[in-house]
Formats: structure tokens, C-alpha cells, sequence
């Protein structure tokens, strides 16, 4: 009797201690669990601002291409423009010369004229005397007059047909000169909308290349929280392997201690603890609640069945959330088909509170929580359904659908 007073004295001292140690790592690993939440928190905040920052730059992108698409039209119009101007100032100087010609043989004509109009005035009595003597006949003067008068008729038909010609070169002219102007006119608009796209283009190339800044500096604050969260997963599974190794001594101590009835109860804590049943097959998982601890125990009835991509069978093949999808609908249970849909639907819940039943997520992939830091999931093709360590890859969020 005494010496199983001291048994059960040395007993409770293990307990005790593997309590307090426990509890000691437990608040560690919660308060290493908290502060990888925020930095997870914080990458996923980096990540949403680097994909807006993306997504304004693919819009500054596709705007300076439609400007600097924009902007060679207008210098192919302006380098069009130029040519149509030199050319109409090419129009408009040989219209110029025409219409000083035709304005020059309009006056030589007029000034002919003249002098043949003041000859007739002037000598015009002479002259019909002069005929009249000098024609054989009357018929004879009466075509030497109508000769004089048909002069003077071609005279003036050449004076209009001058007139009409330097009119109608005048005409020209102006029309040359008006068609110039507008042209002019056009090529200011042209150089100042160019200027304009230029400007825009300019700001749009500079604010492009903030938003390199800005992604660059992003990507950096994004690597650097990633490589925290990294160093918190190698503490949280360095606590958690430290926490497993002292509750397995303390078992092994109480078992020495202990080989009566002590000794199942210390190895079923410490198996608990240690893989949460995690062999497989007839392994059986406790803690949390009772749906809870059913889930559990049914999916591991299905380790060692392959891994498929897309499927929901337990026995023939699932994929990762084929398979939480499968085992959760067994116990009347509707979740989504998805893994990320999973990781995000259902109450969430702190690692450290995790009880067995629960979906870990990981971003992609999802598994079911055992208990004693490990889970069952369709891993991979080559692996099929197993149990693993919960902490295998950083966990994004706990989700429970009971």
C-alpha cells in the first residue's frame, strides 16, 4: 500500500510537471499563433494591394498604348498635312502668276483699245471720206464699214474674254487661298491636340513607373512577411516537437512509475497528444465533441485510398476537398465542394482551440484536424490518404462546420 502511495506521489509529480510545461509551451505556441495570424493578415493585405496596384498599372499600360497609338495618327496627319500645304502653296503661287498674266493682257487689250477707239473719234470723218472716194462702189464702202465695225466688235469680245479669264484665275485664287487657311487652320489643331497627347502620355508613363515603384516595394514587404511566417512555422513546430517529447518522457516516466492502471491511461493521453490516432485503420482519436470526434474517426478509416483529382469517393479516389467533402455529407453535413469555398465558409476558429472534426485550409489544399497537432487528407497522387503534422505548411484558417 505504501508503495503505491509513493507511485501514485511520483505519479501526480510527472503530471504536474508535464501540466506546467505544457501549459507553459501552450501559451507560447497561442501567442506565436496570434502574431502569425497578423502577419498573415498583413500578406494577405500586401497581396490585395499588389493585385490593385497590377491591375491600375495593366490600365495605364493599355492607356499609354491607345495614346501612343493616338499620338503616331496625329504625326503621320501632321506629316500628311505638311505635304497638302506645300503643295496648295505650290497651287496658289501658279495661280498668282496666272492672274497677273491675265490681268496683264486684259490691260494690254483695254489700252489697244482705247487708241483704236480714239483713232476712229479723232480721224473717223477722214476716214469715211476716205473710203467713200477710194470705193469702187457703193457696196464696195458699205463692206469697208462693216469691216471697221467687225474691228471693233473682236476688240471688245477679246477685252471680255480677258476679263472672264482674269476673273476666273482671280476666282481660283481665292478659293486656293481660303482652302490654305483651313488647312493651316487644321495643322494648328493638330499641333495642339499632338502637344496634349504628349503631356498625357508623359504623365501616364510617369505614373506607370510610380506603380513599378510602388509593386516593387509591395513585392519586397510581401517576401518579407512571407520569410516571418515562415520562421514562426519552424518555432511553432520546434515548440510543438519540444511539447510532444516531454509529454512522451512524462508517459514513459509514469509508465515506470505506474504499471498498474496508471499505465493505459498515461499511454492513451500521450496518444492523443502525440498523433491524435493518426495510424490509421482501427485508430480511434478523443477530445472535443462527439460529432467531432466521429468525423475524425470515420475519415481515418479511409487511409492508404488513392488520391484522385476531381473525385468524391472515399473507397475509388477523392481529391483533397473531394474527400472532407465526402466524409462531412456521411454525417448529414452540407459543405462546399471546393477547398478554398471550404477554407472560407463555416465558423472559424483559432489553431490553438482546434478540436478533432475540424477543416484546417492551407490555402488550396484542406485536410481533417485529429487532435494532438495532426490531420488526415488526400495528399497527393502518390501519397493518397494519410495522416500527416497539421503544421506541415503554414495554416491560413480553422473552420468549423458543426
Amino acid at each position: 500500500m505504501k508503495k503505491r502511495i509513493i507511485h501514485s506521489r511520483v505519479l501526480a509529480a510527472v503530471l504536474a510537471l508535464c501540466l506546467c510545461f505544457s501549459i507553459q509551451v501552450s501559451a507560447t505556441e497561442a501567442d506565436l499563433k496570434k502574431q502569425q495570424k497578423e502577419t498573415q493578415r498583413q500578406l494577405d493585405e500586401i497581396n490585395n494591394q499588389m493585385k490593385s496596384i497590377e491591375s491600375q498599372q495593366k490600365a495605364v499600360l493599355a492607356e499609354i498604348d491607345s495614346l501612343g497609338s493616338e499620338l503616331m495618327d496625329l504625326v503621320m496627319n501632321l506629316e500628311i498635312l505638311a505635304g497638302d500645304l506645300e503643295l496648295k502653296q505650290e497651287e496658289l503661287a501658279q495661280a498668282e502668276a496666272d492672274y497677273e498674266a491675265a490681268k496683264k493682257r486684259e490691260e494690254e487689250q483695254y489700252e489697244a483699245m482705247k487708241l483704236r477707239i480714239q483713232y476712229i473719234y479723232e480721224e473717223g470723218t477722214a476716214d469715211y471720206l476716205t473710203m467713200f472716194l477710194e470705193a469702187k462702189s457703193f457696196a464696195d464702202f458699205l463692206n469697208r464699214q462693216e469691216y471697221a465695225n467687225e474691228i471693233h466688235k473682236q476688240d471688245r469680245e477679246m477685252l471680255t474674254s480677258y476679263q472672264e479669264v482674269r476673273d476666273q484665275v482671280a476666282e481660283l485664287r481665292d478659293q486656293l487661298e481660303e482652302e490654305k487657311a483651313e488647312l493651316e487652320t487644321l495643322q494648328a489643331e493638330y499641333e495642339e491636340e499632338k502637344a496634349a497627347v504628349e503631356s498625357t502620355l508623359n504623365q501616364k508613363k510617369a505614373q506607370e513607373a510610380d506603380f513599378e515603384n510602388q509593386l516593387a516595394n509591395a513585392q519586397a514587404k510581401a517576401k518579407e512577411y512571407k520569410n516571418k511566417i515562415k520562421e514562426q512555422t519552424a518555432q511553432l513546430k520546434k515548440l510543438e516537437a519540444e511539447r510532444r517529447k516531454k509529454e512522451a518522457e512524462a508517459a514513459a516516466a509514469a509508465a515506470a512509475a505506474n504499471k498498474n492502471s496508471s499505465t493505459g491511461t498515461i499511454k492513451g493521453g500521450a496518444g492523443a497528444a502525440g498523433n491524435g490516432g493518426s495510424s490509421g485503420g482501427g485508430s480511434t482519436v478523443s477530445g472535443g465533441s462527439s460529432t467531432g470526434r466521429a468525423i475524425a474517426n470515420f475519415a481515418l478509416q479511409y487511409v492508404g485510398r488513392p488520391y484522385v483529382s476531381g473525385g468524391t469517393s472515399l473507397t475509388n479516389g477523392a481529391d483533397c476537398s473531394g474527400f472532407t467533402w465526402a466524409v462531412f455529407r456521411n454525417f448529414g453535413i452540407s459543405i462546399p465542394r471546393t477547398s478554398d469555398s471550404q477554407g472560407r465558409a463555416g465558423r472559424e476558429v483559432n489553431y490553438s482551440e482546434a478540436q478533432p472534426g475540424d477543416i484546417i485550409y492551407y490555402g488550396g489544399h484542406v485536410g481533417i484536424y485529429l487532435g494532438g497537432g495532426r490531420i488526415v487528407h488526400a495528399s497527393t497522387p502518390a501519397t493518397g490518404i494519410k495522416t500527416e503534422n497539421a503544421l506541415y505548411r503554414s495554416i491560413k484558417s480553422v473552420r468549423r462546420y458543426y
